[in-house]
């Protein structure tokens, strides 16, 4: 990913100086300027909503509410200690609020106490990941913040297209995980071993 980022800006940097290289330095110190500022607005709708998930796990509603999900937690994730549900939880509220950079910390220690110490990803990490990638999300704060910043008339409206976007993509995913591990993992990617005849002499 580094050497994407790496090649994205050298091109990006080669392009403006055979095209425009008086710019150059005006471009440049432009986009920082509009990074920090943006990272400073954006300081204040993640510190409201970190601050409601740290009052959640200070007051231990957190453990509560990963209590009411527990069925439903157990049958996408499979059996877990309640530490690694909490975490799962968490992991999930974060996503569904769409504060994806807060729940990289839950994810990871959801995924640390669901590996059993194998070389193979278990079936509850495949489906955090499956869940994470597909990004479902209810309230999408991040992308409402941006909309709010880049000047949108009704930064909000883009909610329903996301829930729809993303819940859709989650339960397929969630379901062809289930579908994969019922038919058995094994016979899916092992392939059989061929057996050789031994002639008798």
């Amino acid at each position: 990913m580094s050497k994407i980022w790496l090649f994205m800006i050298v091109s990006s940097l080669f392009v403006l100086v055979a095209t425009a290289p008086e710019q150059v330095l005006t471009v440049m110190m432009g986009a920082s300027a509009n990074g920090v500022q943006m990272c400073i607005e954006f300081l204040g709708i993640y510190a409201i909503w970190l601050g409601i998930l740290q009052v959640l796990d200070d007051t231990r509603l957190s453990h509560k509410l990963s209590q009411l999900l527990k069925r439903p937690i157990r049958f996408i994730f499979g059996q877990t200690d309640p530490e690694t549900e909490k975490n799962i939880c968490l992991n999930v509220s974060s996503n569904i609020l769409g504060l994806g950079s807060a729940a990289t910390p839950f994810g990871i220690k959801a995924m640390q106490g669901m590996d059993k110490g194998s070389e193979i990803a278990t079936k509850g990490m495949i489906m955090l990941v499956i869940i994470n990638s597909t990004g479902i999300q209810v309230l999408p704060t991040t992308v409402i913040g941006l909309r709010a910043l880049a000047g949108s008339v009704a930064p909000s409206a883009i909610i329903w297209p996301t829930v729809v976007a993303t819940f859709v993509p989650t339960i397929i995913g969630i379901i062809l995980v289930k579908l994969i591990y019922r038919k058995g993992v094994r016979t899916l990617f092992n392939k059989p071993k061929k057996v050789k005849n031994k002639s008798k002499g």
